[in-house]
């Protein structure tokens, strides 16, 4: 369900960051204190363990994890990373990928395109209709109709090409309408008697910027009033993404806000429009000094209707394991990047 998410990032700082309940085995109620460090804690983030830690779930259809870890390396190296756009779009999961600047228009998109393999894909979206299969508005399915109806009869390639055409017009207007009006501007999905509410799931996720609140405290209010009233360090860019999720190409459209001081390094990535299977998600990162490196905390959340109805609590578990894995996943890759293994000890013979 959650296998192709992507991870999550990055960044705290012990000591200078106000407490958090942290542990070791999020399930097992294990907490520390990221103030007040036992020597126990301390030995295991020092040595190289990644902590894991509860995110509050506030909805029924949300998941949440947390992730820390030490790196004996300095700041600026960390900060790097986290601000380069590979951070977001280097992932196996993803098929194509492209920037969306402000000018852009549907042309700076033609990356994103349909297989001959994916005509039923193709041929359900232009069908589309209120409901799971897709997440689109009542106006962008009625846009899916019209697309269809310019539809050669019997043309494979126009029918791809068509649904492909229509996506990026979609990729490009919510980015347009999150770059203008923040999540004021995120349009519900259309679902058979109601709706869902992506830009809940990001409000609701703002508040995980309480891990960095001594180095950025107007960070969750930054993230609620985006692009209003930012930080003067911060920057934002917007990314299309063509990833595979349950053997189908899903549109992504991410918000990559990046800030960066001698003091700290923040890292969000807002995936604001998901084409289907779960609704929105959040990764956000903090990043800060910590002995003769760095400690990096990352609390991860999204929203996805599979995790209700019958046996909720079980879907749950399970996808709150697969978001954590996904996180733990990026934090060895960001390990493996920074931390070389210790060469093989040769043995002489006797």
């Amino acid at each position: 369900m959650l296998a192709r998410l992507g991870g999550a990032a990055l960044l705290a700082g012990l000591l200078v960051i106000p407490a958090v309940s942290l542990a070791a085995d999020a399930d097992e109620g294990q907490t520390l204190d990221i103030r007040r460090l036992s020597p126990d804690q301390r030995r295991r983030l020092l040595a190289g363990e990644t902590v894991i830690y509860a995110v509050p779930e506030t909805t029924d259809v949300q998941l949440g994890a947390g992730v820390a870890m030490y790196l004996p390396v300095a700041l600026a190296r960390v900060a790097e990373m986290l601000t380069s756009p590979d951070l977001v779009l280097r992932d196996s999961s993803i098929t194509a990928s492209g920037p969306i600047p402000a000018d852009a228009t549907p042309l700076a998109l033609r990356g994103f395109t349909l297989g001959g393999g994916e005509i039923g894909e193709a041929q359900e979206v232009l069908e589309a209709s209120p409901g799971p299969r897709f997440n689109l508005s009542t106006a962008e399915i009625e846009a899916f109709h019209a697309a269809r109806a310019r539809v050669r009869p019997g043309d494979r390639g126009s029918v791809l090409e068509a649904a492909a055409s229509q996506w990026r017009v979609v990729l490009l207007q919510r980015a347009q309408a999150f770059r203008a009006r923040g999540l004021e501007g995120v349009a519900p999905y259309a679902r058979r008697g109601g709706s869902a509410d992506p830009a809940a799931l990001l409000r609701a996720a703002a508040d995980d910027a309480r891990i960095a609140t001594s180095v950025a405290p107007r960070l969750g209010a930054e993230l609620l009033v985006f692009p209003a009233d930012q930080s003067p360090t911060a920057t934002s860019h917007f990314y299309w993404v063509r990833r595979q999720v349950q053997s189908r190409p899903d549109p992504i459209v991410i918000h990559h806000l990046t800030d960066v001081t001698g003091a700290r390094a923040l890292y969000v990535e807002r995936q604001i429009y998901v084409g289907h299977t779960y609704d929105a998600s959040q990764i956000l990162c903090v990043a800060v000094p910590y002995e003769d490196g760095v400690v990096i905390l990352s609390s991860n959340r999204v929203a996805t209707e599979q995790v209700t109805g019958l046996g909720a609590d079980m879907k749950k578990l399970i996808g709150r394991r697969q978001l954590r894995g996904e996180i733990l996943k990026r934090f060895d890759r960001i390990r493996a990047a920074f931390v070389r293994p210790a060469p093989p000890v040769r043995v002489e013979s006797p």
